[in-house]
Parts: structure tokens; C-alpha cells; sequence
């Protein structure tokens, strides 16, 4: 019997993970992963610190990015105008969502 020792993150507003964490969630390389963070795409805590750190609720973002590099071979810039429209269609679908559940 092999035993697989696995690191588990929470994925809220309060965890952090480092670049390097982000690339393997991802399976991006470490340039697609800074341009997108160029483009708005994804956001460190702090830009201008010389190693960046996420809030651990980007990892869901970078893993939909690539998944969508890898499915559909987008660049850095098509990822994160892609990425954009994603974000913008869960949040509609929260919205709706909640309209519902307060109707009945």
C-alpha cells in the first residue's frame, strides 16, 4: 500500500500561497502566471514585494486559467479577457442565486 502525502490550502480570503504554490495549482509556467497578474488578471497582496504572495482564493482562478490554456491554447492576454468573463458570469449566477432563494 503506497501512502500519498497531501498539502491541503483553504481557499478563502484569509489563507495565502506563494508564487511558486500558485504555478503548481495552475500547471502554468511562472511567465504566463506573471503576465496575467500584469494584465489584472490575477492580484498578488502585495505587487510591489520582491516575492509575491496570493490570498489562497486565486488558486481557484489560476487552475480555470489553466485549464483554459491547456484546453483551448489561449495566450496571457486571451486568458485574462476570458478570465474576466468567467468571473463576471459566476458572479450573475450569485446574484441569481440569491434572488431566487429570496422569492422562495
Amino acid at each position: 500500500m503506497n501512502v500519498e502525502i497531501v498539502e491541503a490550502v483553504t481557499l478563502d480570503e484569509k489563507g495565502f500561497v506563494t508564487l511558486d504554490q500558485l504555478v503548481e495549482a495552475a500547471e502554468l509556467p511562472v511567465e504566463e502566471l506573471r503576465a496575467l497578474v500584469d494584465y489584472g488578471a490575477l492580484a498578488p497582496v502585495d505587487p510591489a514585494a520582491t516575492s509575491w504572495t496570493f490570498s489562497s482564493s486565486w488558486v481557484v482562478v489560476a487552475r480555470t486559467a489553466g485549464r483554459l490554456r491547456r484546453d483551448f491554447e489561449l495566450d496571457a492576454h486571451s486568458l485574462s479577457v476570458v478570465l474576466g468573463y468567467v468571473q463576471r458570469v459566476e458572479a450573475l449566477e450569485a446574484e441569481l442565486r440569491a434572488l431566487r432563494a429570496r422569492q422562495g
